[in-house]
């Protein structure tokens, strides 16, 4: 067993031995590191359910601040661009994109975040509707974009 003025240290046999319980416990524990455990969210815990016209806003700031040149329809409930389209759902917000081997496979559009995803057999479309708009989206959105202004 080893000692510290600031912190004590235990192992579950200690526990046993001597009777106390440990000082740490594992709610202790991942409370400490909680900014460490982002990487569970690709484990699922998402809604199926989003707000689509939320994420729609999202997706419109990220792609013009990304210089991503699109046309919204009267309604602002849907957008154009040259490799795909966004719409607002009542269940999130439906992108798609088209173009020669997309740079995705199947588990791009099934992560955390997404529901109905599907990429063609030849990679040359995809659809998915976003239900949150987290990293997940953000990088999924950002790859394709820079794939599209590189193949041009």
């Amino acid at each position: 067993m080893r000692h510290n003025k600031e912190q004590s240290w235990s192992t579950p046999h200690d526990s046993m031995a001597n009777g106390k319980p440990r000082t740490r416990d594992l709610d202790h524990l991942m409370e400490q590191n909680s900014t460490e455990l982002d990487f569970l969210s690709a484990y699922g815990g998402s809604s199926s359910d989003g707000d689509g016209s939320a994420i729609f806003a999202a997706l419109r700031r990220f792609l013009k601040a990304g210089g991503v040149e699109f046309t919204l329809n009267k309604k602002e409930t849907s957008l154009t661009f040259d490799y795909g389209k966004a719409s607002i759902e009542s269940n999130g917000c439906l992108l798609s994109f088209r173009g020669k081997n997309l740079p995705l496979v199947a588990s791009d559009v099934q992560q955390a975040g997404f529901i109905q995803g599907s990429i063609t057999k030849t990679r040359s479309s995809c659809k998915v509707i976003m239900v949150e708009w987290g990293i997940e989206q953000r990088r999924f959105v950002e790859r394709l974009v820079e794939y599209f202004n590189h193949v041009e």
